[in-house]
């Protein structure tokens, strides 16, 4: 990464501020993000894949300036795009956005991809470990490339146990309030594939039945899970 002066004086005063606080945080300029676009593909026969589900999301992170946030304190920004015939995706740019309650890391966003029959794959900048961003517009370095997903290759109980990992990618998302009403395309791929699991009484991943159980003491802010996802169906 070039540090100009601009992004000296950031890293400077980071290392001299005390747990990021609310008169911190006021130092933390707006975020924004730049559009982001690439293309999947099957990692064996190379032909572009259709229908694969792919979130993104800039997560906040607590507890001080210095060496990068320590403790989950949200989502800034979550999206969710599905990839067309030519196995393209496109987020659009956004911000900026100012906020006080953490700050986005280096290795930000993170990327999710899914499609039912496939190892899903998580991506980020990279950066080891928890370096605060120095910039406060953030760009993907998979924006422009070309994505393989491996085909799995496995008993379907292997494959149940390894997208057990999924569900922990996932896990971040949900946790934000309504956080499901955001990756809807994502929550419905993953339910079907449980169901298949769940006939095997195998793991289960997070689904719409799940979520209405998990959220109904927020149907007052949310509405009901079931509901929502009703549009979705065909």
């Amino acid at each position: 990464m070039n540090f100009t002066k601009g992004n000296l004086a950031w890293l400077l005063l980071g290392l001299m501020l005390p747990p990021l606080s609310a008169c911190a945080a006021i130092l933390i300029p707006p975020y924004s993000a730049e559009a982001i676009e690439a293309r999947v593909i099957d990692a064996e026969t190379k032909q572009p894949l259709e229908s694969v589900v792919v979130t993104a999301n800039w997560e906040l992170r607590g507890g001080g300036l210095a060496f990068g946030g320590s403790s989950f304190a949200g989502q800034l920004m979550v999206m969710e795009a599905v990839t067309d015939k030519n196995g393209k995706f496109h987020f659009p740019a956004w911000g900026p956005i100012r906020q006080f309650k953490g700050q986005l890391l280096a290795n930000d966003p993170r990327l999710i991809f899914f499609k039912s029959g496939y190892q899903h794959l998580v991506l980020s900048n990279d950066y080891l470990g928890n370096v605060p961003a120095l910039e406060a517009v953030h760009r993907s370095q998979w924006n422009g490339n070309t994505i393989e997903l491996k085909p799995f290759k496995g008993t379907v109980e292997e494959y149940a146990k390894r997208l057990e990992f999924l569900a922990t990618s996932l896990e971040s998302l949900l946790s934000e309030e309504c956080g499901w009403k955001k990756i809807p395309h994502m929550i419905l791929v993953v339910s079907e594939q449980s169901e298949i699991f769940r006939q095997r009484r195998l793991y289960a991943l997070p689904s719409v039945e799940s979520l209405e159980v998990r959220y109904s003491n927020s149907k007052s802010q949310c509405g009901s899970v079931k509901e929502f996802f009703q549009s979705y169906k065909p």
